[in-house]
């Protein structure tokens, strides 16, 4: 769970439904190339599983109450950890390569989840009126080209709920990104079994709004060191923006939650994880955003080995 923001948003009752416009949703290719590599921009992909686990449980309708439907699974983050908690998972992603790969895990688990490609802006493949809850975390409508686009996807998401179904997205908080136009992400360094890993971005600004990131995942192998170029586009769309379009499609009771909201800082304890998270440049705008004060974030990081 990309830890800037969730949205926990109880379905409306007005109609709606705007037709997507021909962009191509998502980075399809992006997710197929990264498909067999995307648990390695974690330190650990199942440790992060089990810490995100019960924080997003607890932002979701008790198990008697429906399936849930994540509309953006990519390999299984967040439909493998709540197929383990119980949960009736439905799993859906535009990359093919990442549904494979979310079917591998699944399997390899022991665990239980549909899992089609599809399309968020549609959800062609998803019957109307049947979850509890429909999700689309780790900053997935970021990759949508359009306002139209994340109007088509939240209509979609809107129509596939039960009565009192929620909506739950998580994304970057991009408006201090929009101000500073960072270039760059800071590495982050892993290591594994003996193995060192380095994973970190450049960012290309194409406009105010898009920019292009490319992901290098550098892994020390016995071969020797191997790189891992990955190339995809989002545009920085803000949280005030996707609440006023989750109202738009008739979305209600809108809520922002942040990181001390949920519980997702306090338990990585990581202020510096946390910034690398949210994509702040500086130290300083994590600790406003959280809204810690300053001697807990000096008394946090102090903690933290480097």
């Amino acid at each position: 769970m990309q830890p800037g923001c969730a949205h926990a948003i109880v379905k409306g009752t007005d109609g709606f439904q705007p037709v997507p416009n021909d962009n191509v949703a998502g980075n399809g290719e992006f997710y197929d190339a990264l498909a067999e590599h995307y648990h390695l921009v974690f330190e650990d992909w199942d440790a992060s599983m089990r810490r995100q686990g019960p924080i997003i449980a607890r932002l979701l309708p008790s198990l008697e109450c429906g399936p849930i439907l994540d509309i953006a699974c990519g390999i299984g983050t967040q439909s493998l950890l709540l197929a383990a908690l119980g949960y009736s998972v439905e799993a859906s992603d535009v990359s093919r390569a990442e549904i494979a790969r979310a079917e591998r895990e699944c399997a390899a688990r022991g665990l239980r989840c549909k899992c089609r490609v599809d399309d968020m802006r549609t959800l062609t493949t998803a019957p109307m009126s049947r979850y509890a809850a429909v999700i689309a975390m780790d900053n997935a409508l970021p990759h949508l080209e359009s306002d139209d686009d994340i109007v088509a996807t939240l209509t979609a998401m809107r129509s596939r709920l039960l009565p009192r179904g929620k909506v739950i997205i998580s994304v970057r908080d991009h408006e201090p990104l929009l101000k500073d136009r960072p270039s760059c992400m800071p590495p982050q360094f892993y290591s594994c079994e003996g193995r060192r890993r380095i994973a970190f971005q450049i960012w290309d600004w194409i406009d105010e709004r898009r920019y292009l990131i490319h992901l290098y995942v550098t892994c020390d192998t016995s071969r020797g060191w191997i790189t891992h170029h990955f190339r995809g586009s989002y545009r920085a769309t803000t949280i005030d923006e996707i609440v006023r379009l989750a109202k738009r499609v008739g979305l209600r009771e809108v809520s922002v939650l942040r990181p001390q909201d949920t519980g997702f800082y306090r338990r990585t304890g990581n202020l510096r994880a946390v910034q690398l998270l949210l994509g702040h440049t500086k130290i300083e705008s994590t600790v406003r955003y959280l809204g810690i004060e300053i001697d807990d974030a000096i008394e946090i990081a102090e903690k933290i080995d480097v």
